[in-house]
């Protein structure tokens, strides 16, 4: 071969590595592979807050099937294109994907296929996983019930989800001392139960109880973030990488105030607490709580520009939590976000009692808010109209734009 044809050969092939995807990640190509989002330099330089419209494409409401099934509080939900799970009360409920209840999925009692309470639940295609409180394992069924398999898990783990029907993204349980020694960042499991990958670190508080991760989804792959670290992990089937540093500067809770539970309750408005995200293509947005205010930040994942607005509460509880506030809902005049609870890589979930929606979609009217949707609006006038008070809670998607 000669040079000449060596040489095409080589763009060639270059050519086809660039242009062989369509999907790619644009944190894939920046020169940092460890982008770095500066909270601390963001939220010295607010800017004009955003819409929620921006961000939110439209606004879905499912009513779980009443009197058939009786909810109460929710503790976790999980939904895909055919089915919505919700963990409730020891219980796991499911519903097709307009809220019609099927079954229920697995029992609380001491057989071999039963769990003893309910630590979280995951749903992917057609399988369900419950991480079993006290006897240390995680159960796996099939949405028609039937029970599948089960595989040991240590005390430690808390929240999971499912990466592949047989790969486990284990999180660390709230309230874990950070000098405990089987402390951890994020791992995966198979589903025999085997270590896949842990990620281990020197946590960079010596003292205290560890806080919940916070965790979302971005495409098929699970994003960690926790006490332990500044970095953002992304878990996929097989491995886990740095996907993220965020950067809070001064505004990190100080090792004197993490170890001491009175003194943080005292302090907590000086600290980015409550930290919570959602991820698509072309943007992460997180939320959390600083200076008894709501902050919104958005990172364009291509320019890596940064923004920041807030929002205030209701009111700020006596433990130093902010309780109520939000973005304003300008997309059908429903209720406001206030935090961004990812269930998966395209909604952000939330539950509310039908009394609650039917206030606060008055209340909305009534401040005349401008919204882009007048017909989504009076779907919504509609739904508030017939529900009754008594039913279960409402749960509320909202779904990503992909870009704004």
């Amino acid at each position: 071969m000669s040079k000449k044809q060596l040489f095409f050969l080589i763009i060639s092939v270059a050519f086809i590595a660039c242009t062989g995807s369509k999907h790619r990640d644009p944190l894939q190509v920046v020169e940092n592979p460890i982008p770095v989002i500066d909270l601390e330099k963001a939220v010295q330089s607010p800017t004009e807050p955003m819409k929620m419209s921006d961000f939110i494409e439209s606004i879905e409401y499912i009513r779980p099937e009443y009197p058939a099934s009786l909810v109460g509080t929710i503790f976790g939900v999980s939904i895909n294109d055919k089915y919505l799970l919700l963990e409730v009360s020891d219980r796991l409920l499911c519903y097709t994907r307009q809220g019609k209840f099927l079954r229920e999925i697995g029992k609380k009692g001491q057989g071999p296929t039963e769990h003893l309470g309910i630590r979280s639940s995951t749903l992917l295609d057609t399988v369900v996983a419950i991480n079993s409180n006290f006897n240390r394992k995680i159960l796996r069924y099939d949405v028609q019930g039937n029970y599948l398999s089960s595989l040991p898990v240590s005390d430690e783990v808390f929240k999971i989800n499912m990466s592949d029907t047989n790969r486990f993204v284990i999180n660390l349980h709230h309230g874990i001392a950070m000098d405990d020694p089987n402390l951890f960042v994020t791992g995966i499991l198979n589903d025999k139960g085997d270590t896949v990958q842990l990620k281990k670190l020197q946590p960079y508080y010596p003292k205290g109880m560890a806080h919940s991760p916070t965790i979302w989804w971005y495409g098929d792959t699970v994003c960690v973030h926790t006490c332990v670290t500044d970095t953002v992990y992304s878990v996929s089937k097989n491995t886990i990488t740095p996907r993220y540093i965020l950067h809070q500067g001064k505004y990190k809770i100080n090792r004197e105030a993490f170890k001491d539970i009175r003194l943080l309750e005292a302090e907590r408005s000086n600290f980015i607490d409550g930290l919570s995200c959602c991820e698509t293509d072309g943007y992460l947005l997180a939320s959390f709580s600083l200076d008894k205010k709501r902050w919104l930040v958005y990172y364009d994942k291509h320019s890596h520009e940064t923004k920041s607005w807030t929002q205030y509460p209701d009111e700020v509880s006596k433990y130093g939590t902010l309780v109520g506030g939000g973005w304003e809902n300008d997309v059908d005049g429903g209720y406001k976000l206030s935090q961004l609870n990812a269930i998966n890589p395209d909604y952000i979930a939330v539950s509310i009692l039908p009394a609650k929606l039917k206030e606060v979609y008055t209340e909305n009217k009534k401040k005349g808010i401008k919204v882009k949707c007048p017909k989504r609006q009076q779907e919504l006038e509609k739904l508030v109209n017939l529900l009754n008070e008594d039913e279960n809670p409402v749960i509320i998607l909202y779904k990503l734009k992909a870009k704004i």
